[in-house]
């Protein structure tokens, strides 16, 4: 073999490193193989998210509230459609205790408890001052009822955990939520 020929083989051996893997990644994109079909979240993801202005938040003085008051947080939103009784001031609990066992990320999340009616709790009030409890004028984007919802910084409401949700499910998903954020 002359040498043109030994630099044509390296020339085509470089190409076919190179080339090939990245039109077999091309290939197994576009005709979607081997996209795994689990998932690793335990909340129900809300597609297309909501955004949380529509809602129309009010604060206790009936005056407007934004999310754009809390520097860019996470929040956690607790829908109630009726006044806080038992069932609620536990989920408000359970939520507190969440909070904590973020750890050093608790800093990036608000909570809020949503009523429909505008019942503000004084009791809760005592008992969890940081808790923000807010009354919704329009009850049509939290389209899911009564429950938690994950909201964004950005004012999007992404995920939504029923009534009966798990504590260390709910924790999970916000561990990894602030864990892979850059934002908030």
């Amino acid at each position: 073999m002359t040498t043109k020929t030994n630099n044509r083989w390296t020339l085509y051996a470089v190409f076919g490193v190179t080339v090939v893997p990245l039109m077999f990644a091309m290939l197994m994109y576009f005709n979607l193989w081997g996209v795994p079909e689990g998932r690793t979240n335990s909340g129900e993801l809300l597609l297309p998210p909501n955004d949380l202005i529509q809602a129309q938040l009010v604060d206790q003085d009936s005056m407007p509230w934004s999310q754009a008051d809390l520097d860019k947080r996470w929040l956690v939103v607790y829908l109630t459609q009726k006044e806080c009784d038992q069932s609620c001031q536990e989920a408000t609990h359970l939520l507190r205790q969440i909070h904590t066992a973020v750890g050093k990320e608790a800093h990036r999340i608000t909570r809020i408890l949503v009523s429909s009616q505008g019942d503000f709790n004084e009791q809760l009030q005592l008992d969890y001052p940081a808790l923000v409890q807010l009354q919704s004028l329009s009850l049509e984007t939290f389209e899911k009822g009564e429950g938690i919802y994950i909201v964004d910084p950005l004012g999007n409401m992404m995920m939504y955990f029923g009534t009966g949700f798990v504590g260390k499910k709910l924790l999970k998903d916000l561990k990894k939520l602030l864990r892979t954020s850059n934002i908030g």
